[in-house]
């Protein structure tokens, strides 16, 4: 969240210039107190080689090796020392005694030996024009160095341990001083926060001083001010909103009703050509080839018997049967499928009772309310044809049952008859006439199925979607 954010701002503000601050007073301390301990270490090195050139002054000069092999021994016995070494004018080694006990850090110091005694605190003045005595040889020792360590390290320890004491002193001190300022205004930010979320009811707390306090004080009248203007801002919306929704369903009224006005004058135009195109190619059909076909069967019957007069008379009067199927199916009082079928029965009926055969028919009254469309009532009356033809033809009947009702989205139709139809095995997939009633109900959208019944008849099922007239 931005308001821990803020108070981490407002520690590290705090408390990064005290860190540097006992950061810089800790290096200083510690670089005093290690520069002093060098001090020692150094002044303990001038102090034991001013004792070794003292004894071993008038040694070097005589060149007498025992009384320096005995200097060696007593100096790193008494001073504990790694080593010690002799070494003469002329830089030959003449002493060099080891303590092979010694295995440490070592501190290594040369001093060289003057005649008369030479002051060891004016070594720092050897490069100087003063004239010097003459040299009697060098002294090299080494020392371990572990009190000089162990001063180091616990300078360090302490160094570091009083300055984590004096940061978290420092940070303790910064966080109980701050935590007023940082609480009050950690409260603005959350407040803010809650404004931004449009939630004018929030109000900051007052718990700061001073200017804070003060600040606070004008961020709540602030928020009050805001908390007014939007409700006089929502009241105005609403208004307007509801202007604008009023006006809006006041026109899209209008627009429907002028698109359900101009959708009729459309439709009722184009209902007016397709009658007039309906009936000037019914009138053709009917006064053109219907008279012509009418007009060959009665030149017919004028000839004498005979099996060619026969099969042309059946051949005109199919052809005169399906010019009235289709003129049938493309008029308009056969529009919706409770009249096409009505006006199939009526047609059909007077043939059924020449050869008395019985039509039980039934149809669903919601058939007077679906519409269909010429050519589907074409392909539905060629089916109900072929389907009349074959049980004339083939089963030898006394019964016909049809019944149609709509179920579900789809209209059924259903043709049984009582005869003694036998067909050959794979005569009801196979026929040319059931093909071509399968491929018609495939056009109107629906399936046809053939089965033979108990009785020896057949039932045919047509089912094809069929929606409601308006």
């Amino acid at each position: 969240m931005f308001a821990t954010k803020l108070k981490t701002q407002l520690l590290l503000i705090t408390i990064l210039p005290l860190l540097l601050t006992i950061s810089v007073v800790s290096l200083f301390i510690l670089f005093d107190v290690l520069d002093g301990i060098e001090t020692e270490v150094v002044k303990r090195g001038e102090s034991i080689a001013s004792q070794a050139s003292v004894m071993s002054e008038f040694p070097l000069y005589t060149g007498d090796i025992d009384a320096l092999q005995d200097i060696a021994e007593l100096i790193l016995r008494t001073h504990d020392l790694s080593y010690i070494r002799f070494i003469d004018s002329t830089g030959q080694l003449m002493i060099h005694e080891n303590n092979a006990s010694t295995t440490d850090t070592l501190r290594e110091f040369s001093f060289p030996v003057y005649l008369q005694a030479p002051n060891l605190e004016d070594f720092s003045n050897l490069g100087s024009d003063t004239t010097q005595p003459a040299a009697l040889g060098t002294i090299d020792f080494g020392f371990v160095d572990n009190s000089a360590e162990a001063q180091r390290f616990e300078a360090y320890t302490k160094v570091l341990s009083i300055s984590m004491v004096a940061l978290a002193l420092g940070v303790i001190m910064v966080y109980l001083f701050s935590r007023r300022i940082s609480d009050a205004i950690g409260n603005l930010v959350n407040t803010a926060e809650k404004l931004e979320n449009k939630d004018f009811a929030a109000r900051a707390e007052e718990n700061g001083a001073g200017e804070l306090l003060s600040f606070q004080r004008s961020f709540n009248a602030m928020i009050s001010s805001l908390e007014q203007n939007d409700a006089e801002l929502q009241e105005k919306i609403s208004a307007a909103t509801a202007s604008l929704n009023y006006t809006v369903n006041q026109l899209s009224e209008k627009n429907v009703a002028l698109a359900q006005q101009r959708q009729e004058t459309i439709d009722l135009e184009r209902s007016k050509a397709i009658l007039e195109e309906r009936e000037r190619i019914m009138r053709d059909m009917h006064d053109g080839i219907g008279g012509q076909l009418v007009a060959s069967l009665a030149m017919l019957e004028r000839e004498q018997d005979s099996e060619m007069k026969q099969n042309i008379h059946s051949v005109l009067t199919e052809c005169l049967n399906d010019l009235r199927l289709i003129i049938h199916s493309l008029s308009m009082q056969n529009s919706v499928l409770g009249s096409l079928l009505a006006d199939f029965k009526y047609r059909t009926s007077r043939k059924l009772e020449q050869l008395g055969i019985e039509l039980e028919w039934r149809v669903d009254m919601d058939a007077d309310h679906l519409a269909i469309k010429p050519q589907t009532g074409l392909h539905l009356l060629r089916i109900l044809q072929e389907a009349f033809t074959n049980i004339l033809k083939h089963s030898g009947a006394d019964l016909i049952r049809v019944r149609a009702e709509p179920m579900d989205d789809i209209f059924r139709i259903v043709i049984e008859d009582n005869g003694q139809f036998q067909p050959p095995a794979g005569a009801l997939e196979a026929g040319h006439g059931i093909r071509n009633m399968r491929s018609r109900a495939a056009k109107l959208g629906g399936n046809l199925d053939i089965e033979t019944i108990g009785s020896g008849g057949c039932r045919l099922i047509l089912s094809f979607p069929c929606t409601a007239s308006p």
